[in-house]
């Protein structure tokens, strides 16, 4: 490269990256507003706050401005989808903190991603879960629970799967196995039909199965809203090394299931902001 080349691509980097930076130090807040004629009355406009992705990204000190973001929606329930920590969790203990304080706002439940499950060794893991558990934050890696208001409840499911179902992903390249109903069922159970059920699962690429399965709604991140977004397409690219995944940020519908797939909020990204997003249930 020519001297005048390099000086053009020096300008053209010194111009981009103050915006790049920006964008990916100041999150958005996505709202979203689903409706079913399944949801209890009681539910009928139960307002959810969905975090996926930070990667150990702090906002911050301590995550304040993430937290204000959090408490000036007012939520009823926070959700965590996974890789949330992640390389050895250098800043495990700002995340800590943050989940301290949304404890305060209301309950929390999460699932845990692949980048907890492959990146932290087992001492760690279970500290950090201990921690959380402590701090009032219930982790629902296959298993669920019943959220009450009055005399209804609605039920939430977490699916938690091994290293073979991510495909693409390090050493996740060798061996994939595609994610099937019975894997689903033998993860997660049986979905009750007269239960109006919410699935926390980390990969949003596996919704037509959660829909088949019969969640009534599912929460996602993985795909880091397709890392570069393009007008129109969108994001383009997903950790599964594939252009164009068919699920990477917003809400979809397959028959009478919903997909909110967070676009996350760590991670290197390119005209995509961090993003909290907010789901508010309503009976059709």
């Amino acid at each position: 490269m020519n001297r005048r080349k390099m000086v053009a691509a020096s300008a053209a980097f010194g111009t981009a990256f103050p915006k790049v930076y920006k964008e990916m130090s100041t999150p958005e807040v996505s709202h979203f507003n689903v409706c079913s004629e399944s949801l209890p009355v009681s539910f009928d406009g139960y307002k959810i706050v969905h975090l996926s992705d930070l990667h150990n990204k702090v906002f911050g000190k301590d995550n304040a401005p993430l937290l204000k973001l959090i408490a000036e929606e007012n939520p009823d329930l926070i959700v965590m989808t996974g890789d949330m920590i992640s390389h050895n969790a250098p800043n495990t203990e700002q995340f800590l903190t943050l989940v301290k304080n949304m404890r305060k706002l209301c309950p929390v439940y999460y699932v845990n991603g692949n980048h907890e499950l492959s990146d932290l060794d087992s001492d760690e893991f279970e500290r950090v879960a201990k921690v959380m558990a402590e701090y009032g934050a219930v982790c629902l890696d296959n298993t669920s629970t019943e959220i009450h208001r009055g005399n209804e409840y609605i039920c939430l499911c977490g699916l938690c799967y091994t290293a073979e179902y991510y495909r693409g992903v390090r050493e996740y390249k060798r061996g994939w196995k595609a994610f099937m109903l019975t894997d689903m069922i033998d993860f997660a159970g049986i979905k009750q039909p007269d239960e109006y059920t919410i699935l926390l699962a980390h990969n949003p690429l596996d919704f037509d199965v959660h829909a088949e399965w019969g969640a009534d709604l599912s929460f996602g991140g993985h795909v880091h809203g397709g890392l570069i977004r393009l007008p129109i397409v969108k994001g383009i690219f997903s950790p599964e090394r594939r252009f164009f995944p068919k699920y990477k940020e917003g809400l979809y519908k397959v028959g009478n299931s919903y997909l909110v797939a967070s676009r996350g909020l760590g991670k290197i990204r390119i005209n995509n902001p961090p993003e909290v997003v907010v789901v508010k249930l309503n009976k059709k």
